[in-house]
């Protein structure tokens, strides 16, 4: 893949995050417990930070201090700290003694002077600050966490880019969580999503953060926060007055409430010398914990010689001075704590959603290898047809599971004798594609752009300036219906443009939602097609379930062509009975029982041999009815032969039919091998399988062949067996009362091929359907639908005006070209494929 800026973001945004995210996330998980530390401590400390005044009066400072230091002996204590509210406990700051950095500071009843207890788990939270600060391993583990934050800063600006939405003007784009998400979309759509919540909550917190750990940053924030601040005139020293007098507390206490009178805690650090008295406090309404005023007075006048309020600072003075309140949030309010915290905790899940993402990678990748060595040891096989280039299979994949999917494809056609060639779609160029025989496999990532290895090719295809006249192609889009806005975006993207430079598609753009088996089996169904080998088996059975086939009728005796058959089949579960129009059926084809005697002949076993499979136990020959038969080897016994046996690949077929019927019914034409043997499915359905007997049958929701839901004109046009989905959208549309309609429908002769003639004209007598169908071999020259619309021209441009959508469905070699050619011609090509992007113009074609 070729390496882009953005790939290498990637690279170093994952692996930043399964190392450093596991130190941020106990980072974060101990920051979030330590966002109400305070409050936590005082509800889990009745009477020791809090106390109940009843009724007694608060003991002056002087008392206050004379009580505790008499309590307290030989302890100097260095500041008094005292709260204007009645419940709050006094705390006294000791001297610290030798050794020590800092003093003990403890809780007094105000009213007292008792010395309380120490607050109990305060040893909890300072072990938690331990972890969140250094990881409880001092310089060492400061370092990390230090690392870990500016990781924390690139992790936002990396995401920022990465999730970059495309329609980034949109709120729902960058905030709305999809519960409907599932499986590894859903984890990368929570980091992303959360991570988009707590993003400027983060980039505060870790530029905070780094105050703690680095000097220069700290110096750097200092110098920043000093800029612009005018110097402060230090005043003349005064004339030497001698000793200062002894320290009247109250009086000094007394002085501090008449220079600030509104406060709500305030602290007098007591001198050890003859400098002013400091007082620190807090508004009555303080902006936070650490908007702190300072007031020095005069120790001989009590008068104020400094006062410093912190409304009074700077912008960046406030910040500078600020970094706890920031860094917890409360520099914002109590909101703002409650915010930080939240963001602090969910933390782990970045670490863990990471984690599994890579986890899901190395798992992807690891798949990926097996099957690139699978292919490799496959014999490749001679290019075939006129050219000698193999076939092509161009992958665009952001996590790996488009480029196993076509390797798997690569092998489905290597087994079928096809040349192939396996390539990421970054690696060519369009114009190295013309004349080529090329399958797409094609991811959207994000909001619904190409992989990253895919931009530089769908810019050089945006473009249009090169002709890709003579590419043929097939598309196998990859997206999860939770993305609606952008559901295999990229896949529909690609098709347009290939279509739009010229290039002729081998089948109809085939949509996987998020993995479904069935859209892989229609997938591989177009492979078998390809490749000549139709019976290779399924990547993944599917789960039917038991119908009975309930009637079969021959539609079309004396035709030119193969026999044709109504069938009607009803399930044993009658809830089953449920579909819409569009819809196709997985049939689950057997052997018939001629062939599976003669298997049993050859390999000298019985069929009514009891074997197991998959647990449960059952005839061999039931056994071997729907499974591929291998070479027959005498002497292998009946489990060995049932242990290797493989199913036979499922067929599909359009409902002809709605819920309201009673049955399932299908239109199937008997179709035969080259050695003049009836076709698998078809053969099994129009001859070999007998009235009552039971029909292995899965239905598939096919949403890009559903009837618009309202009363626009709807156009179908179809041949052959194709009357059977057009025919189910007529029965849908009738049924909710739509009436304009126009079937253009093609077949061979009117005397043999008029498929449910009574059924059409009935509807068209009773103004339901306009009907034109035409019969090719009934007319000196051949004459064909693309042929009808043509003639019709200026009415279908007149029913497109109207809102029409046209739904076609048949044959892909000749019709389906041939009416798409003829809707360009009459509509023009961007009409069309505009047509097509808004779901006006489907396809089921075969």
């Amino acid at each position: 893949m070729t390496t882009t800026f953005r790939n290498v973001i990637f690279q170093v945004h994952w692996f930043l995050g399964i190392t450093a995210g596991v130190v941020l996330a106990l980072v974060g998980v101990t920051g979030g417990i330590l966002s109400f530390e305070d409050e936590l401590l005082e509800a889990l400390n009745p009477g020791v930070m809090t106390v109940e005044p009843a009724g007694r009066t608060p003991l002056s400072p002087a008392t206050l201090v004379e009580r505790v230091g008499a309590a307290r002996p030989g302890e100097a204590i260095a500041s008094l700290e005292l709260s204007s509210g009645p419940r709050d406990a006094a705390v006294v700051g000791f001297a610290p003694k030798d050794g020590e950095r800092r003093g003990a500071r403890r809780h007094v009843d105000p009213y007292s002077g008792e010395v309380l207890p120490e607050p109990r788990y305060r040893g909890f939270f300072r072990t938690t600050m331990q972890l969140h600060r250094w990881l409880a391993a001092d310089d060492v583990g400061k370092q990390i966490v230090g690392a870990s934050t500016v990781i924390l800063v690139f992790f936002c600006v990396s995401g920022l880019y990465l999730r970059w939405p495309r329609r980034w003007g949109s709120l729902r784009s960058w905030l709305a969580l999809d519960w409907k998400q599932k499986g590894r979309n859903f984890l990368w759509h929570l980091h992303s999503i959360v991570g988009t919540w707590v993003l400027v909550a983060y980039l505060v917190m870790s530029l905070t953060g780094l105050w703690w750990s680095y000097g220069w940053y700290r110096d750097a924030v200092n110098a920043w926060a000093a800029s612009g601040t005018p110097e402060r005139v230090e005043a003349a020293a005064p004339a030497d007055r001698g000793a200062p007098p002894a320290l009247d507390i109250d009086a000094a206490w007394q002085a501090f409430v008449a220079s600030a009178p509104a406060w709500s805690s305030a602290t007098l650090s007591l001198p050890r010398d003859d400098g002013p008295l400091s007082f620190r406090y807090l508004d009555a309404d303080p902006a936070h914990e650490r908007a702190r005023n300072s007031l020095d007075l005069d120790r001989w006048t009590l008068q104020p010689v400094g006062h410093e309020r912190y409304d009074d600072r700077s912008l960046r003075q406030k910040i500078g001075g600020s970094m706890f309140p920031l860094h917890r949030g409360s520099f914002f309010g109590t909101t703002g704590v409650v915010v930080f915290m939240l963001a602090s905790l969910l933390m782990p899940l970045f670490a863990v959603t990471g984690w599994m993402l890579y986890l899901d990678r190395r798992r992807r990748k690891r798949a990926t290898m097996t099957a690139a060595a699978a292919l490799a040891a496959q014999p490749p096989a001679p290019a075939q047809g006129p050219s000698s280039d193999p076939i092509l299979v161009l992958h665009a994949s952001q996590t790996g599971t488009a480029e196993q999917i076509a390797l798997r494809t690569a092998a489905t056609l290597r087994d079928g004798g096809c040349a192939v060639e396996v390539q990421p779609l970054g690696a060519v160029t369009p114009a190295a594609l013309a004349g080529r025989q090329v399958l797409f496999v094609a991811a959207t990532f994000g909001e619904g752009e190409p992989p990253d290895g895919a931009r530089a090719f769908t810019r050089k295809l945006r473009d249009g300036a090169v002709s890709l006249a003579g590419l043929r192609y097939g598309v196998l889009a990859l997206g999860d219906r939770g993305y609606r806005d952008s559901y295999c975006a990229f896949g529909r993207e690609l098709d347009q443009h290939l279509h739009h430079a010229g290039a002729q598609p081998l089948f109809d753009r085939v949509e996987v939602d998020d993995g479904d088996p069935a859209a892989l089996r229609h997938w591989q169904h177009h492979l078998g097609q390809i490749s000549g080998n139709t019976d290779a088996p399924d990547w993944r059975a599917p789960d039917y379930r038991r119908w009975e086939l309930v009637e079969r009728r021959l539609l079309n005796p004396g035709s030119a062509g193969g026999p044709a058959f109504h069938l009607a089949l009803q399930p044993g579960d009658a809830a089953d009975l449920q579909w819409q129009a569009g819809d196709i059926a997985e049939i689950g084809p057997r052997h018939p029982a001629a062939r599976i005697d003669a298997w049993l002949a050859a390999a000298g076993l019985r069929g009514d041999t009891p074997v197991g499979i998959a647990g449960n136990e059952e005839p061999l020959s039931a056994a071997l009815a729907r499974s591929q038969l291998p070479m027959p080897q005498p002497g292998t016994t009946a489990q060995a032969v049932a242990d290797a046996l493989q199913p036979l690949p499922h067929r599909e077929y359009s409902i002809a039919s709605l819920p309201a019927d009673g049955s399932l019914q299908l239109l199937v034409r008997r179709m035969d091998r080259p050695d003049g043997q009836a076709g698998l499915g078809s053969g099994w359905l129009t001859g070999d399988a007998a009235i009552g007997q039971a029909i292995d049958l899965r239905i598939r929701s096919n949403p890009g062949f559903h009837p618009p839901a309202d009363d626009r004109p709807l156009l179908l046009v179809g041949n052959g067996t194709g009357l059977a989905g057009l025919r189910a959208l007529l029965k849908a549309r009738i049924a909710a009362g739509h009436s304009r309609n126009w079937l253009v429908f093609g077949e061979r002769n009117a005397a043999h091929d008029a498929f449910h003639n009574d059924e059409l004209e009935a509807w068209q007598r009773d103004g339901q359907v306009r009907l034109d169908r035409v019969y090719s071999r009934d007319q000196p020259e051949r004459h064909y639908v693309q042929h009808r619309l043509a003639e019709s021209a200026d009415e279908i441009r007149e029913w497109v005006e109207a809102g029409a959508s046209i739904h076609v469905c048949g044959s892909l070699e000749g019709m389906a070209p041939g009416v798409d050619a003829a809707l360009a011609a009459i509509l023009g090509t961007d009409r069309l494929e505009a047509m097509a992007a808004e779901g006006r113009y489907r396809r089921d074609v075969y």
